[in-house]
């Protein structure tokens, strides 16, 4: 090991010692991670979100109560105080998720992807034969039937 990265070594030995101690530099660190890899929460894709936020909480070993304090830092300017008013109804992580997923949920169940899309579709059998008949195109098929089968 070299001495400058004995040193930086050391630096971060330090830094994670003194972080303990205080109690925030995880919470500090998976917070910056979330911001740096899928940025800051605006009230889309709400599902996939706090998957993201969940894992990287659970990775930095981060309490129930801390994770629900630190959502609000992740948070866009303009949905901040309805967050803030969701984060104040709640009394546990789960509950704070449960009523997330109500105000801004909506959109992830109307969305559907282009997979989900081709996947529905293969389940149908492919779109050859796929056709929405009418009320007056399924009568007049019956008619022709009755005329057939006499």
């Amino acid at each position: 090991m070299r001495g400058s990265e004995l040193a930086e070594a050391m630096a971060l030995a330090i830094d994670w010692i003194v972080s303990a101690r205080e109690g925030t530099g995880a919470l500090d660190r998976a917070i910056k991670a979330i911001v740096g890899t899928i940025d800051r929460f605006g009230g889309k894709d709400a599902t996939s979100y706090l998957e993201a936020y969940r894992a990287e909480m659970v990775i930095w070993d981060i309490p129930e109560d801390r994770r629900l304090a630190g959502f609000p830092r992740v948070v866009t300017t303009g949905i901040h105080v309805e967050v803030l008013e969701v984060r104040a109804e709640s009394r546990t992580w789960e509950e704070f998720e449960g009523r997330l997923l109500e105000k801004y949920g909506l959109d992830d169940a109307l969305r559907l992807s282009k997979r989900e899309f081709m996947e529905w579709v293969s389940r149908l059998g492919g779109m050859r034969g796929m056709r929405l008949s009418t009320k007056r195109e399924q009568e007049h098929k019956q008619d022709h039937k009755i005329i057939n089968d006499k």
